[in-house]
């Protein structure tokens, strides 16, 4: 006689419960070709000044400007301490390669996805959203090292605590 065990309960990934939206957010991480690991976003704080860079290689297809439902909760858990009524820039950025979008107009409609996203969250938010393209990279494009091309395409939300 054999007693099946606990594990033997699943049986199919389709028996276990569907993730929640602010789980699948937390468990986002990138590989970069050199090993590392990247999360969603970074934060950075320079005087009263936060930036919060988002990388559009996790969030958007590239040339796509769709961002998934998956995406908000983690959004509105990065603002949860921007006080109410506060001003927050929202700027999208892209690398300096060209393709079927111009890069304006996906830096654009990038920002205006995640500012949208945003406005349904935090309705008390002040927003101005704006696509800068290649115009402010953070990292210098070396055709050798795709991961430096990756840095430059981001949505960044810059707010003043």
């Amino acid at each position: 006689m054999t007693t099946a065990s606990p594990a033997a309960a699943v049986d199919s990934p389709e028996d276990l419960p569907a993730p929640t939206p602010q789980q699948l957010a937390a468990s986002i991480r990138v590989w970069s070709v050199d090993g590392s690991v990247r999360t969603l976003e970074t934060v950075a704080t320079e005087g009263a000044e936060t930036t919060i860079s988002l990388a559009t290689d996790i969030l958007f297809a590239s040339q796509s400007f769709e961002l998934p439902t998956s995406a908000a909760p983690r959004i509105a858990e990065l603002l949860a301490d921007v006080p109410e009524g506060a001003a927050v820039q929202v700027h999208g950025h892209t690398d300096s390669l060209v393709g079927p979008i111009p890069n304006d107009e996906l830096s654009r409609n990038r920002a205006q996805a995640v500012a949208d996203v945003i406005a349904a969250e935090r309705p008390d938010l002040v927003l101005e959203v704006a696509g800068l393209a290649d115009a402010e990279p953070v990292a210098r494009e070396n055709p050798d090292d795709p991961a430096t091309y990756a840095a430059n395409r981001r949505v960044e939300i810059i707010h003043g605590g």
